[in-house]
């Protein structure tokens, strides 16, 4: 990527988060988004190829970021419990502020929005789960790899079903959560899984 293009995405980005917080998804234009951010429209479509690929690539970058505090936390618990424990009250906290997953939570996100996390969410899901496997290993490097991958998913999943549908204001999930996943992750034969 060139040293151009990282700064055009980066524009981009904080400006469609502004504009989805003045106007619905439906009124957003690549055309606002590149005014706003101050480059070319076609410089967004070289970039982004469509205002659904921006909105993808917005996410990407959301998980991402959300991703590196997550592996912060899991650097700094002592064991999975406290990570994941720690992981859920991250996400819930990050992600509450962020224009696009309120729209999603609030059933006031147009279609293309919502597949981006449901029906179209394959790829995002695999690179939440990758990103989950690889820091759970650096950090515990004693969990069986097959526990490490399938407790990825089950957090990736679980994580994007609590993103776009929170649980209600004042409940704290995150230690029934762990309580439920951290098991699985013990080291350990897999065939000894419950």
């Amino acid at each position: 990527m060139g040293s151009t293009r990282r700064p055009s995405r980066a524009r981009a980005f904080v400006a469609l988060r502004e504009l989805l917080i003045e106007q619905p998804w439906g009124e957003v234009t690549l055309e606002a988004v590149a005014k706003r951010a101050g480059v070319s429209r076609q410089t967004l479509y070289n970039d982004f190829g469509s205002r659904n690929g921006l909105a993808i690539a917005y996410t990407e970058s959301m998980v991402d970021t959300y991703l590196d505090l997550v592996d912060e936390a899991m650097a700094a618990a002592p064991d999975p419990a406290t990570g994941i424990e720690s992981m859920v009250r991250l996400l819930l906290d990050a992600t509450a502020s962020d224009p696009l997953v309120q729209r999603v939570q609030t059933g006031n996100a147009h279609h293309d929005l919502v597949r981006i996390v449901t029906s179209d969410s394959g790829p995002l899901l695999d690179r939440i789960a990758g990103r989950l496997r690889d820091g759970l290993l650096r950090r515990w490097p004693e969990i069986d790899p097959q526990r490490a991958e399938a407790g990825a998913v089950v957090m990736a999943r679980f994580g994007l079903g609590l993103v776009t549908m929170p649980p209600p204001a004042g409940a704290d999930l995150a230690p029934g959560i762990a309580a439920v996943l951290a098991p699985g992750l013990r080291p350990g034969n897999v065939d000894s899984a419950v």
